[in-house]
């Protein structure tokens, strides 16, 4: 990612805060065939302070073969908006887009068993419909859980970005506030306005 010092993020809560909120991602490797990705969901923890995502993997999945030390990404986009030239006080302008985005670098480690076992329930645990994996019948369960491969991915390095209209005045970003609040765009509003404390 291109990181502007403007809009870098180097907060670990409001990182941790935006892939919390935004978990399915998008996990991205490179192998014999090129570059695979896969959109998916993460569970995130910390291990000693270090971000830790966890996931899975169909068990066909070209990428599997990289869960062994393979290099990976983990993209993940927050709030994000279109932003009009003319909601700005100070013209000339051109448009652009606020968004907010982490990715996480690091190298896939094979998840087996109960570590595994755990990282499918934690991807259930908010189900509203109260899903229980332990629940099911056991050969079901079984035949579920060959059919997947997981993943954990150490963040050996994190970028992120907050592009929320900083390299632009006061006045400016309270112009582009009120138009985000118009247009109903109140996460995008809520950011650009965390900027002006």
């Amino acid at each position: 990612m291109h990181l502007r010092p403007a809009f870098t993020e180097t907060d670990p809560a409001r990182i941790g805060g935006l892939i919390a909120a935004n978990p399915f991602g998008l996990l991205v490797t490179q192998g014999p065939r090129g570059m695979d990705a896969s959109h998916l969901p993460f569970v995130m923890n910390n291990d000693n302070d270090v971000l830790m995502l966890t996931g899975h993997l169909a068990a066909g999945s070209a990428q599997c073969e990289a869960l062994d030390g393979g290099a990976a990404l983990a993209v993940f986009s927050g709030p994000h908006a279109y932003i009009s030239p003319g909601w700005y006080r100070t013209q000339p302008a051109v448009p652009t887009w606020d968004y907010a985005a982490v990715h996480v670098h690091g190298h896939l480690e094979r998840l087996e068993g109960e570590a595994l076992v755990e990282t499918m329930r934690a991807l259930s645990r908010d189900d509203p419909g109260g899903f229980d994996m332990d629940a099911l019948e056991a050969r079901y369960r079984d035949g579920m859980m060959n059919g997947v491969r997981g993943f954990r991915l150490r963040a050996e390095r994190i970028e992120a970005q907050w592009k929320m209209s900083q390299n632009r005045s006061a006045a400016d970003r309270e112009a582009v506030i009120a138009a985000l609040r118009a247009r109903g765009e109140h996460a995008v509003a809520d950011l650009v306005a965390a900027t002006l404390s």
